[in-house]
């Protein structure tokens, strides 16, 4: 019996959940400056809030010239139905096309002020993108130019060391000869040296035999 009320419970709560979701749907609030959503269906009862032309809602349920409705903002209440409509006011639907239309405009806007600055900025790197490739032929021109300058070097550097060296043999030989003079004549002037004093000396020997001679025959 406990399982029966169950499942007589479970299938009514369903049935109830069913129903209601196949009341509720959406609608919006017609051609109107607010309308008032109140604690219950009547206007002795309490405004809740009020919503404004165009808002959406759902429909809980309906009692004649009265409907229960839920808004966005999560509050529910009671509205003359008269004031709903299926479809959005043709006044709020031409004011969102403005809005949505002045948003395209201003995103239209900001992307032609965009592709120019990207246009700008294009015309910027392609001037530099010119300038960067005359310096880097001036540069490969300026490095060929090194190489063979370089190349010219070494060649003359090799030259000069070559010369250099053939210099220092000369200078080395130069000198070797130039001492083996100075000892030639250090060699020569000893013996003229000593040649002319042997000759004084036997000059003296030879003048005093003379006067030896004289003086014995006197």
């Amino acid at each position: 019996m406990k399982n029966f009320l169950a499942i007589l419970m479970t299938a009514l709560i369903l049935s109830i959940s069913y129903t209601t979701a196949c009341l509720a749907k959406n609608m919006y609030v017609g051609d109107i400056t607010k309308l008032n959503l109140r604690s219950g269906k009547g206007v002795k009862y309490q405004i809740i809030t009020t919503l404004g032309p165009g808002e959406k809602v759902t429909v809980i349920s309906t009692a004649k010239e009265w409907t229960k409705v839920g808004t966005m903002a999560g509050n529910e209440g009671w509205v003359v139905s008269k004031y709903l409509t299926k479809e959005k006011p043709a006044n709020v639907q031409i004011e969102n096309l403005k809005i949505q239309m002045e948003t395209l405009q201003e995103q239209f806007e900001m992307a032609a002020l965009e592709n120019r600055k990207l246009k700008e900025e294009n015309i910027t790197l392609t001037t530099r993108l010119n300038e960067n490739s005359i310096k880097l032929g001036n540069t490969k021109k300026a490095f060929k130019t090194l190489q063979t300058d370089s190349k010219e070097y070494l060649t003359l550097k090799e030259k000069y060391d070559k010369i250099i060296k053939e210099i220092d043999i000369k200078d080395t030989r130069i000198k070797s000869l130039e001492k083996k003079v100075d000892d030639q004549y250090v060699a020569m002037a000893i013996k003229w040296s000593l040649t002319g004093a042997g000759i004084l000396l036997a000059g003296f020997f030879l003048g005093n035999r003379s006067k030896r001679k004289r003086s014995s025959f006197i």
